[in-house]
C-alpha cells in the first residue's frame, strides 16, 4: 500500500486506531459498567502501544539519516586536515574520502608520491580522452591500460583501493617505510640502472610532502 503523505507507517496506523477509539467511545454507553472498564483499559493500552511505536518510528524515519548520507570524510585527525589543505582544488581532492580511511603512513605516500608523479592529478595518463585516475605512475595488469602501460582505474575509489594496498604492502611487509626506501616505486628493486641525480630529486620531493604528515 503506497503512502504519499510522507508520514511514517506507524503514525498512519496510529491515526486509524484513534478513529476506532473515538468510535468505540460513542458506543461504550450501550454496555455494562464492568464491560466499560475493560474496554477503556484495552483502549488505553492500545493508545500507549501506538504512542511508543510513534516514538520509535520518528527516531528511525526522521532523525537517523545515516542510511542515505553521502560518502564523506571527517577531518578529525590532524593528518586528515593537512591532507585536505594540500589537495583542495586539485583533481585528487575527490579521493580524500577514501584516503582518510587508510593508515597514516599509507596516506602519506599516496599523497606525497602523487605530488611528484602527477602534481596531484594535474598531469596524468588518459585513455580514449578519459582520465585513468592514476596519479602515481602505477603499472599493473587490470585489463585496462594505456598504450604506454599505465593502469587505468574506473573510479577514484578503485584507484585508492588498488594503489593504497600496494603502498601498504610495501610498507608493512617490505619495510619500505621512508621516502628513501620507497625509491623502489620509481626504479624497482634494482635501481642500478637509474640516474642517481633523478633518484635523489625524487626522494627529496616526496620527502618534502611526506614530512608534512609528521610535523
Amino acid at each position: 500500500m503506497s503512502n504519499k503523505s510522507g508520514c511514517p507507517p506507524a503514525f498512519l496506523f496510529y491515526l486509524s486506531q484513534k478513529h476506532i477509539i473515538m468510535f468505540n467511545l460513542h458506543k461504550i454507553h450501550q454496555i455494562s459498567l464492568h464491560s466499560r472498564k475493560l474496554v477503556l483499559l484495552s483502549l488505553i493500552a492500545v493508545a500507549l502501544i501506538m504512542d511508543l511505536a510513534i516514538l520509535d518510528s520518528n527516531k528511525r524515519f526522521t532523525h537517523d539519516t545515516s542510511f542515505y548520507a553521502p560518502i564523506s570524510y571527517v577531518p578529525a585527525k590532524p593528518w586528515i586536515k593537512k591532507a585536505h589543505e594540500m589537495l583542495k582544488g586539485t583533481p585528487m581532492e575527490a579521493m580524500l574520502p577514501y584516503i582518510s580511511g587508510r593508515e597514516k603512513n599509507t596516506a602519506a605516500f599516496l599523497i606525497s608520491v602523487a605530488k611528484k608523479e602527477s602534481n596531484w592529478g594535474k598531469r596524468s595518463p588518459m585513455l580514449a580522452g578519459n582520465t585513468c585516475y592514476n596519479y602515481w605512475g602505477y603499472r599493473g595488469h587490470t585489463g585496462m591500460e594505456t598504450p604506454s602501460g599505465y593502469t587505468c582505474f574506473s573510479s577514484p575509489e578503485e584507484a585508492i583501493s588498488t594503489v593504497g594496498d600496494r603502498f601498504s604492502d610495501l610498507i608493512n611487509n617490505g619495510n619500505f617505510n621512508t621516502p628513501s626506501k620507497m625509491i623502489v616505486w620509481k626504479c624497482g628493486f634494482d635501481c642500478s640502472w637509474d640516474d642517481p641525480t633523478a633518484m635523489k630529486d625524487w626522494i627529496h620531493d616526496v620527502n618534502h610532502y611526506y614530512q608534512k604528515f609528521y610535523e
